[in-house]
């Protein structure tokens, strides 16, 4: 009987661990609020254009700026990516929201088991940025807050060394993900607040859906690699070509 009872526990363990191991796969649905100074934007305009831009600039930003985007996750990799349908708040075609669609148009690839990222963009040449995931200190506080049907906590940490997150995670989904490339909690998070090249970004998940049947994560493959910082020198020398070919640049007063 006791040797019974000891296999009996044995193929509990077996099927518990089993249960482990078998990926779970989620789709998360999130808002990205964008919040922009009109005179910080506005000074950013070269001043022959600054006249006929301004009055559509400050109606979209009255109305507000959100874009849409999805996440999908199984633990290990994830994808994120914006959602090709706008919202109504940009169903107008806003200058600003279209300029943050097409720089950020192709997914970011998650690889959370060896810890970096990829993410591709498109300038006439192909590139994708390949590096390491931050690795955040996170601070976890007993601030609770409920985001898309789920409690959730507050922790807060530092991105690129200067950047203050904000973050809400949910311990109900034990995944190590989150949008952008924020990661690294005792749970999914469901929003992040940070301030990031002068805008100040809201992302709230506005819905969750655990998913039974396994689904394809892309890994992006083409383009010349480059980490964030020789992508960031690239970016630079194309900058000044183009001032160097229109005679221009943003002007200082």
């Amino acid at each position: 009987m006791k040797k019974l009872f000891f296999s009996f526990l044995a193929v509990q363990f077996a099927i518990s661990i089993s249960a482990q191991d078998k990926p779970q796969y989620l789709e998360v649905d999130y808002q990205m609020e964008v919040k922009l100074d009109i005179e910080e934007v506005l000074n950013n305009v070269p001043a022959e254009w600054r006249a006929a831009v301004q009055d559509q600039l400050k109606m979209e930003m009255g109305k507000g700026i959100f874009l849409d985007y999805k996440l999908k996750t199984n633990n290990l990799e994830s994808e994120y990516k914006m959602q090709e349908k706008l919202s109504n708040s940009q169903s107008g075609g806003g200058m600003i929201a279209n300029q943050i669609a097409a720089m950020d148009k192709e997914p970011l690839f998650k690889d959370l088991k060896e810890g970096f990222y990829l993410k591709p963009y498109d300038f006439g040449k192909a590139y994708i940025i390949k590096d390491s995931l931050q690795k955040f200190d996170w601070k976890i506080t007993r601030e609770k807050e409920q985001i898309a049907g789920f409690d959730t906590f507050k922790a807060t940490g530092v991105m690129n060394d200067s950047i203050n997150v904000t973050a809400w995670y949910t311990p109900k989904l034990n995944f190590k993900d989150g949008p952008d490339r924020l990661w690294g909690l005792p749970g999914l998070i469901l929003k992040a607040e940070f301030t990031a090249n002068g805008a100040d970004l809201v992302i709230t998940a506005v819905n969750v859906a655990v998913k039974e049947d396994e689904f394809k994560i892309k890994k992006p493959s083409k383009g010349q690699t480059l980490t964030e910082k020789e992508f960031a020198e690239e970016m630079k020398k194309l900058q000044e070509q183009y001032k160097d070919m229109y005679g221009g640049g943003v002007d200082s007063e």
